[in-house]
């Protein structure tokens, strides 16, 4: 059993100090390329979570606890069982449907999410609340941490969060390669560069499913001794390109009910069954075998069977179908067992299109003769040195082969060539401190410096790529930061538009009011309350202009006068005959029994001064009087003004909408200048309540 040192994913996010954005997506790239090499196998592990997330001491990333995975005929077929940790289920597993890699994929958004907001993205506080979020209600984007960092990443964690499966990352190797794609513009640490380093030779998926020979509602494929293997882990080490054919090692004990264990790095898929006994291992060589007929005698005898499709699908990264078959043994038997080896061929990945503008390309790199005459030892240790960028190394065994071959023109043109690089390093270091404060102009600067001594290091492009997306990014959240601090300073200005143009209608200031409410329209035409105001001004406007008419002299002596209230209602009409509704028809005689009910409500004016003079302001308030003992809503109010013989008629919004038994509520007050040329002024207010009474009075000046 292999010894883990480090921590689980789940520890190490509450451990401090906090991860860094780009060991966050170093972490789910490494997963990623994991489960990229499982479902390539046929292998669904169907509770990816951080707690079966290893990180080691050294950085790499372990897949553990496959007790749950399940081999798969394309997609699994559902059996209405839910297998997973609630919280990071697919819709597709909460549903019972259908399941296939794709589900991973979306058990690893949830894992990208919780990591960059903090949280898990479907928690509740119970386990159906929780499946109603995964199927139905979308993630809270809005939880993320600001920034062009992640908003850059947020394309990415929408698309591998998808409910639909079409919508979704098809692969666990587009979803890696997606983030690859971001490390390649955001990330300048050297956890980053080794997680690029270790995605070079990530294999894309085979273009249709994996199509396993067991069934999906089989038995899962066990270690026969589990000390054999260490328990359900899955290594992301490095994959390397292999021709070495998988082992099928017998084992010992019986067939157990616990999940299959894959390693995927270097070496070589092992896949353990059980037997009778331990015997020598078989190797399998990875070429098409033809079934040989079964022996007489009872030895044990292992067949191995490749299918008809076996080479083609060898070529094209398809998969191996292994049968084994036991024959009895002296000390028993065992049922035959399934195996499904990982396939032994690769096929290089896809190159994706960037959306930035194309960097500019590696030049060859300087070519060198092969060594000869004194200092060829150190020669090939400088041109080796050369050859993998390590610049310093290649001038000391270069300078070496010089002192031992001091004509050598080979050695003197690789200590020139690498002091260039040496110098290109330095700008390509000055360049990536640049990036680091935004100084894009200075690091593009230091690229292209580096870049011209040294045009073979692939370095230069790489720098000039990257200072490119990251200074388109930095101009996009500068315009979109404008545009906020634009809408901000724009609201601030409406708002202090409608405070005056407010003050200014308390104040009767009509005009000012209204041109106040215009301003604020040019600026937000749909501004609702801007809209009202601006009503309301003009009509209050109005109703002052009516009071403020033009023609006639002034008599001497005169002053306001009030008239009589007169009240009306649904229970009588205006003669007062009877009431409504029992009216006379032919051969019926309709009688008045008793006087109908008095209405308690009176309208009351008060004009100051009582004897106005032309230049004088005077004020009109108007009243409405409650002598009942039940409350009176008022419904809404006419007010018609007439001077000099010209009336206006308009509805003026009454101050008091309630007026208490017993009480007088103000309903309207209206303030102007006396003119000269009045000779002639009243004003009839009419109120309507909501129970259908009317009352109306008129105040003149006489």
């Amino acid at each position: 059993m292999e010894l883990l040192k480090g921590q689980d994913l789940q520890k190490a996010m509450r451990t401090p100090p906090p991860m860094t954005l780009e060991r966050k997506v170093s972490i789910m790239v490494q997963v990623l390329a994991g489960l990229a090499h499982a479902h390539q196998a046929g292998i669904v592990h169907r509770d990816i979570k951080p707690a079966n997330i290893f990180i080691n001491q050294d950085g790499t990333v372990k897949i553990m606890d496959f007790g749950v995975a399940r081999l798969t005929t394309a997609s699994m077929t559902g059996t209405g069982n839910i297998v997973g940790t609630a919280d990071y289920m697919s819709p597709e597993q909460v549903k019972g449907a259908k399941v296939d890699g794709r589900s991973d994929i979306f058990s690893v958004g949830c894992m990208l999410y919780e990591l960059l907001a903090g949280r898990r993205p479907f928690h509740s506080d119970n386990l159906m609340a929780i499946f109603y979020k995964i199927t139905h209600e979308e993630v809270n984007y809005d939880l993320l941490p600001p920034g062009p960092e992640h908003e850059a990443l947020l394309p990415v964690l929408k698309k591998a969060l998808a409910k639909s499966l079409d919508d979704r990352y098809q692969t666990a190797y587009d979803f890696a390669v997606a983030l690859r794609e971001y490390l390649k513009a955001w990330s300048t640490s050297a956890s980053a560069q080794h997680v690029l380093e270790e995605l070079i030779d990530l294999e894309p998926p085979p273009s249709s499913p994996p199509q396993p020979l067991t069934d999906a509602a089989g038995a899962t494929l066990v270690p026969a001794d589990e000390r054999e293997l260490p328990s359900a882990t899955m290594d992301l080490g490095r994959p390397a390109r292999r021709t070495q054919a998988p082992t099928v090692r017998p084992g010992t004990g019986t067939v157990k009910g616990a999940g299959p264990t894959v390693v995927a790095g270097t070496q070589t898929p092992t896949v353990l069954t059980p037997t009778a006994r331990r015997g020598p291992a078989t190797r399998v060589a990875p070429t098409a075998v033809r079934r040989e007929p079964a022996p007489s005698g009872g030895s044990p005898v292992l067949y191995i069977v490749l299918g008809a499709m076996g080479v083609a699908l060898l070529v094209a990264g398809g998969y191996i179908y292994l049968n084994r078959q036991g024959a009895k043994t002296a000390e028993g038997s065992l049922p035959a067992t399934t195996l499904i080896s990982a396939p032994a061929t690769t096929v290089p990945p896809t190159t994706i299109a960037a959306a930035t503008p194309v960097p500019p390309t590696t030049a060859p790199p300087p070519t060198f003769g092969k060594a000869v005459g004194k200092g060829a030892s150190a020669m090939k240790a400088a041109q080796a040195a050369f050859a993998r960028n390590d610049y310093g190394q290649a001038m000391a065994q270069a300078q070496k082969a010089l002192a031992e071959d001091p004509a050598d023109r080979q050695a003197k043109s690789l200590v020139e060539n690498a002091l260039n690089g040496q110098k290109a390093e330095a700008r390509f270091a000055s360049a990536e401190s640049a990036l680091r404060q935004g100084q894009f102009e200075r690091a593009m600067s230091e690229a292209e410096a580096g870049r011209s001594l040294a045009a073979w290091d692939p370095r230069g492009p790489s720098l000039v790529a990257q200072v490119q997306r990251q200074q388109q990014a930095a101009q996009q959240a500068q315009v979109a930061d404008q545009q906020r601090k634009q809408a901000a300073a724009l609201q601030n200005e409406v708002n202090g538009l409608l405070g005056q143009a407010d003050t200014a209608l308390a104040g009767q200031k009509y005009d000012a009011a209204i041109g106040l409410y215009d301003e604020v329209l040019k600026r937000d035409p749909q501004n609702p309350r801007a809209a009202q105001g601006r009503t309301g001004a003009i009509t209050a406007r109005a109703v002052a202009q009516a009071a403020s008419g033009a023609g006639g002299h002034v008599s001497a002596g005169k002053s306001f006068v009030s008239a009589k209230t007169s009240a009306q209602s649904v229970e009588t009409r205006s003669g007062g005959a009877v009431p409504e509704g029992f009216e006379e028809t032919p051969g019926v005689n309709a009688r008045k029994g008793s006087q109908a009910a008095e209405l308690p409500g009176k309208i009351l004016f008060d004009i100051d001064p009582q004897a106005v003079k032309p230049g004088e302001n005077y004020t009109v308030k108007v009243y409405l009087l409650n002598e009942g003992n039940a409350p009176i809503q008022v419904r809404e109010m006419l007010v018609n003004t007439r001077i000099n013989g010209r009336g206006v008629t308009a509805p003026v919004p009454a101050q008091a909408k309630d007026v208490a038994p017993q009480q007088k509520a103000l309903l309207m007050s209206s303030r102007d200048i006396w003119k000269e040329d009045v000779t002639a002024w009243s004003m009839e207010v009419t109120v309507r309540t909501v129970r259908g009474e009317t009352y109306k009075n008129q105040v003149s000046w006489k």
